[in-house]
Order: structure tokens, then C-alpha cells, then sequence
């Protein structure tokens, strides 16, 4: 028998005693028959006795999901122990169902023990507005995208008519993860999928000045209003102007994918697949990068997308490492020249991105802390490019170099090597 195993059977022990007293302050208190003690969003209510068993009541919880935290939600198990143990063994209407002595024990602990064990996989399916796949259905990650029937579509129209919008954006894809654990537990997963693959598909692929205000794909119930124009009125007349731009019917292989070539995309699949715990300090980064780089995809003030833009920027490659000389060098240079060694392959091509970057991060210090100048489009289309390429860049030089770059400090140290490292060239020059 493990360790791991004794050590779970010695916490499930100790939990079923603490289930077993926690029924004895139930019987002893006030009787819990009553429905708004059931009922309520907080299971205890200031009723004798019950506030003494509410510190218990969430030590068991915490502590069962703790035993089986990829398939239980805090909601499951509290719904379970209220109504499936702690009615069952207190109410005076099942008195005579009561176990008592060493057979409540031995019932507490068999509960506990099943909900450690369970284990269920539910398949959770989300509506995305306006894409369509253009082919056969599309994976990356653990979402798969799936052209949903026109039949189907009328199921979801009818069960959920009231949060249906009278002019809902086109619906033709659905993302569909198999996600693990309870109701609860696996859409709460799934929702992370989904939204972690989005993320990668706008930061990867979408536009970010002009045409970024025509491409609202996403969850439907995340897009806001679903009219892609502002109602108006001019000179006080009795009829609505609607200015805006038409929302675009998206297609994931030709307008998405199309972006990207296929190592890239494994290269992306190979990164979001891999479990939380593994991932280097660098490719936490990476991902949080491309959150922010997703974020300036979505409609906001130019500004706004902007400094989101270099928020992807430093949470890609900034951070100080212990290296006294960076205090010197100051955020921008640091930034610059990590950049332009990550992104850039010959001396020409470093350049252009140290400048780029030197030139567009000063203008989020006017922005951000003088509250000058206005981004235009072009600004912001020309510094996402810039950032994407040296997202992508990134993502390639962890696949090449792996640990050699798993941190800031590492990524530092490599930095100054690539620095002070002479060409073939030049070392026969200088001998």
C-alpha cells in the first residue's frame, strides 16, 4: 500500500469524526428540519448550536476536495454533505433512520471515501459568435470547435429564449471541451479552456487597430450588447443614426489559422497541453503575455489597447533579475534589448527591434504617467505586430533552448551571452 494511500486513509478517518461530531451538534441544537436552514445560500444560520458546527462543516469540505481536487467543486460537496449525509442523520422526521456509535462512524467514513474517489467527465459545450469553420472541425488544446445544425441551434434558441437577444450575433460554431469532475467543477474547467484558446487566437491572429472592431468572436454572453452599431440621434430629429462597423462572419481555417504555419500551431498546442505544474517560469509568462495581447484585441479607447499592448510586452520578457546593471540600463533598454535578441536573428533586424521598442514603449510613459499623446490605429497595429512577433519568437526559443531560458534571471544570463558573443567573423578579425 503507498504512502500517498495511507496518508489519504488517515485524513478520510480524521474527517469522518469530524462529520460524526458535527452531526452531534445538529441533534443537540435546534432541530434541522427547518426549510430555510437547508435552503439557505449560507448553510448555517444563526440558529443555536448550528454556528458552532460551521467552522466543521468547512474543514470537511475543504478537506474532501483537497483529497480529490481535479473532480470535486466546493458547491458538489456541500450540496452532498447537506443533503445527502447531515438530512439524512439529523432530521427528527428519519429519527428511525439514525445511525449511531461505531455504525455512524463507519457510515461517515464510507460517504467520505466515495467522494474521494468520484470521478465523472462531462462534455461542456459553448456557443462562439460569429465564427464558422470554413472545413472540418478544428482542435487546439483541449477545445474542440464543432459547426453546430441549424436543428440544434433552435434546441439552444428554446431552452434559453429569455437570455436569447432579440438580434443575437450569427452563431454557427460551438467549442466543446471534455472536461473533468462535477457539473460545477467542469464548466468551470472548460470555461478556462475556452477562454485560454481564445486568448491564443486573438493575440496569435486577430487584428489590432484597424478592422479589430469588426472581429467579436467569443463566448456568446461575453460580447455585451449584440447590435454591432451605436443608436444615435443628430439635430434633435425623431429617428436613430446608427454609425459603426459591421461586425465580420470570421472563419477560423482561412481567416485564423491560415496565420500561423502548422509548427507553430504545435508548438502552441504543445504549451497549452501541458499541466500547470510543469510549466517553467518563462512559459507562465508567455501565457500571461498573451492574455494581455488578446486584450488589446477587444474594443476599448486607443490608449487603452495600447498600454495593454505593453503590458503584454513587460509580462513577456520583463521582470529584473538580480543583475545590479540592470538598474542602469533602466526598463526600456532592458526591454529593447531583450526583445531584439529573442525576435531578431541578424544585426539589422536587432536594430529595427530595439528601436521599435524603445520608441513605442516611451510612448506608454507619456501616456501613463504624463497623460500625453493619443495612440492612433496605426500605432497600435504597428506595436501589436511588434509584440506578437516577439510572443511567437519567444514560444520558439523555449521550444530550442528549453530551461536555458526558464526564468528572467536565465533569460538575462543568455541575453548578455548572445551579447558578448562574437560572430565567427568578427573572432577572426580580432585575432
Amino acid at each position: 500500500m503507498s504512502t500517498k494511500h495511507n496518508a489519504n486513509q488517515t485524513e478520510l478517518n480524521r474527517l469522518a469524526k469530524k462529520l460524526v461530531e458535527l452531526v452531534g451538534i445538529f441533534r443537540q441544537g435546534r432541530p434541522a428540519s427547518d426549510f430555510h436552514w437547508w435552503n439557505s445560500a449560507a448553510i448555517f444560520d444563526p440558529y443555536h448550536g448550528y454556528q458552532d458546527g460551521q467552522p466543521i462543516f468547512e474543514e470537511i469540505v475543504q478537506g474532501v476536495i483537497k483529497l480529490n481536487p481535479n473532480m470535486l467543486s466546493e458547491h458538489e460537496v456541500q450540496r452532498r454533505l447537506k443533503f445527502d449525509f447531515l438530512q439524512m442523520q439529523t432530521i427528527k422526521d428519519r429519527e428511525a433512520q439514525h445511525a449511531h456509535g461505531q455504525s455512524l462512524v463507519n457510515e461517515a467514513k464510507q460517504f467520505l471515501h466515495k467522494l474521494a474517489e468520484f470521478e465523472a467527465w462531462q462534455d461542456v459545450d459553448f456557443l462562439i459568435a460569429n465564427l464558422q469553420q470554413g472545413g472540418e472541425g478544428a482542435k487546439l488544446g483541449r477545445v474542440t470547435f464543432i459547426t453546430v445544425a441549424k436543428e440544434e441551434l433552435d434546441l439552444w434558441r428554446k431552452h434559453v429564449k429569455i437570455f436569447w437577444p432579440k438580434e443575437a450575433s450569427d452563431v454557427q460554431v460551438i467549442a466543446r471541451v471534455r472536461a473533468p469532475g462535477d457539473q460545477h467543477r467542469a464548466i468551470s474547467y472548460a470555461r478556462a479552456q475556452v477562454d485560454l484558446v481564445l486568448n491564443i487566437l486573438r493575440a496569435f491572429c486577430f487584428p489590432f487597430g484597424r478592422y479589430s472592431d469588426t472581429w467579436r468572436v467569443g463566448v456568446i454572453g461575453d460580447l455585451g450588447v449584440a447590435w454591432s452599431y451605436t443608436p444615435m440621434r443628430i439635430n434633435n430629429k425623431g429617428f436613430p443614426t446608427r454609425i459603426g462597423a459591421s461586425l465580420a462572419l470570421i472563419e477560423l481555417r482561412k481567416d485564423i489559422l491560415s496565420k500561423l504555419e502548422k509548427p507553430q500551431w504545435e508548438s502552441i498546442n504543445k504549451l497549452i497541453l501541458k499541466p500547470e505544474s510543469s510549466l517553467s517560469s518563462m512559459e507562465s509568462k508567455l501565457l500571461d503575455g498573451i492574455h494581455w495581447l488578446a486584450e488589446s484585441t477587444k474594443p476599448d479607447t486607443n490608449n487603452s489597447r495600447f498600454v495593454k499592448i505593453s503590458f503584454a510586452l513587460e509580462t513577456l520578457i520583463g521582470g529584473e533579475s538580480k543583475d545590479e546593471d540592470l538598474k542602469v540600463r533602466g526598463i526600456t533598454a532592458m526591454l529593447a534589448e531583450r526583445a531584439a535578441f529573442i525576435a531578431g536573428r541578424e544585426l539589422d533586424d536587432r536594430l529595427a527591434i530595439d528601436r521599435g521598442i524603445r520608441q513605442y514603449y516611451g510612448m506608454r510613459s507619456n501616456i501613463v504617467h504624463g497623460g500625453e499623446g493619443d495612440a492612433s490605429l496605426d500605432d497600435i497595429d504597428e506595436f501589436g505586430q511588434l509584440v506578437r512577433r516577439v510572443s511567437l519568437s519567444l514560444l520558439e526559443r523555449l521550444d530550442e533552448l528549453g530551461n536555458q531560458i526558464g526564468d528572467v534571471e536565465k533569460l538575462e544570463k543568455w541575453v548578455k551571452v548572445q551579447k558578448y558573443t562574437l560572430s565567427e567573423h568578427n573572432s577572426k578579425e580580432v585575432s
